[in-house]
């Protein structure tokens, strides 16, 4: 997951921990889900250029670091623009803490994975960040999305932010 722990003049945000939101309501024993946590299958480049060259995998993850790095100053960029609007919805209820929903996708491209930014959004502030879980709901952070699918190599991520005024 791309560094989403920035600060910016007004505001320090981070991820959110999981001691900050409601535990998911577990249904029993379920299928097992084990074969989601196997290594990637022979189309991941990454590993093969690493046992092939050490050069090749050096520059592969330099590469890959630069374009993770694109969605933390994106996420810069988006904070100090949005700067005046999140402090007025926190002064409005006299707030001390906001919840980010960031919105990015994942792509292979010859075999470096591609961060590409989709959209960020303010879901709503709170009266401190231990409070949070009143925004970030196991329903709006675990239930469904509704996402195009517009390849088999390319994922849509969610990460949700929490930021405290700086």
């Amino acid at each position: 997951m791309p560094n989403f722990s920035v600060s910016t003049d007004s505001f320090v945000v981070r991820p959110v921990r999981e001691d900050e939101v409601v535990p998911v309501k577990r249904m029993g024993k379920g299928p097992d889900l084990s074969y989601m946590s196997l290594p990637d299958g022979p189309r991941q480049l990454n590993a093969r250029m690493a046992v092939g060259g050490a050069v090749a995998a050096v520059v592969s993850q330099v590469s890959g670091g630069v374009n993770e790095y694109s969605l933390t100053v994106w996420l810069k960029k988006w904070l100090a623009s949005n700067d005046a609007k999140i402090k007025q919805a926190m002064l409005s209820k006299g707030h001390s803490a906001f919840a980010l929903q960031v919105n990015y996708a994942v792509g292979n491209s010859f075999g470096n994975q591609m961060f590409m930014s989709r959209d960020i959004y303010l879901l709503g502030t709170a009266p401190s960040a231990k409070e949070i879980g009143s925004i970030l709901t196991p329903e709006l952070m675990f239930g469904p999305k509704i996402d195009d699918v517009p390849n088999y190599a390319t994922k849509f991520k969610y990460a949700y932010l929490v930021g405290e005024r700086a």
